[in-house]
């Protein structure tokens, strides 16, 4: 069983573990980093905007995980903290892609890992006002919605990938009738 790391304390993140302990896996929620060394994964969740540099312990964990090749995955601000550590740059504000309400829920495109795992015309969540800007070094553009908005992206030699959207948000116990299946997402995040 491949042991996932999340920066967090107990309660966080229920839908991000739930999706991950459905999976197969286990999560590890610390705020001890050194804890991080005996996971096998990272997961970085969604949240707040990034206004600058990344957060000391970002950069520490992102950068841990790449020197030894360990898997990463980006959700939503997850995603947007892999193009920054990577030397891209963010929209400060895009419209169209959140909703006071909750998710909205739009059609996108997508390529490579991304189209073989969910298919090449997807729907995905929305729920977000910050996007990749200019796109980090050896990142690689896997997916976009009709207004050119990165949705998905992977690194060219490592086994990162990033995701805007909420895949925990339309997995398993939270299944979306109007949105794929994003399951494939995280059984092949673990298998890495």
């Amino acid at each position: 069983m491949k042991t996932v790391f999340m920066y967090g304390t107990q309660g966080q993140y229920g839908n991000y573990c739930a999706a991950v302990e459905n999976t197969g896996g286990q999560v590890l929620l610390s705020r001890n980093l050194c804890r991080s060394y005996d996971c096998d994964a990272l997961l970085l969740p969604g949240g707040g905007d990034i206004l600058g540099p990344l957060d000391e312990h970002e950069r520490y964990l992102l950068q841990s995980f790449v020197i030894t090749s360990r898997p990463v995955l980006g959700i939503c601000r997850g995603m947007q903290a892999l193009n920054v550590y990577f030397g891209g740059t963010l929209h400060r504000y895009i419209s169209g892609h959140q909703s006071p309400a909750g998710d909205l829920v739009h059609p996108t495109c997508a390529g490579g890992l991304l189209g073989s795992l969910l298919g090449r015309e997807i729907t995905v969540n929305s729920c977000h006002h910050q996007a990749v800007d200019c796109l980090g070094h050896n990142l690689v553009v896997l997916q976009r919605t009709e207004d050119g908005v990165v949705e998905g992206l992977c690194h060219a030699t490592q086994p990162i990938i990033g995701v805007q959207w909420h895949p925990e948000r339309q997995s398993y116990g939270l299944r979306r009738n109007d949105a794929v299946d994003a399951a494939p997402l995280f059984e092949y995040f673990l298998s890495l």
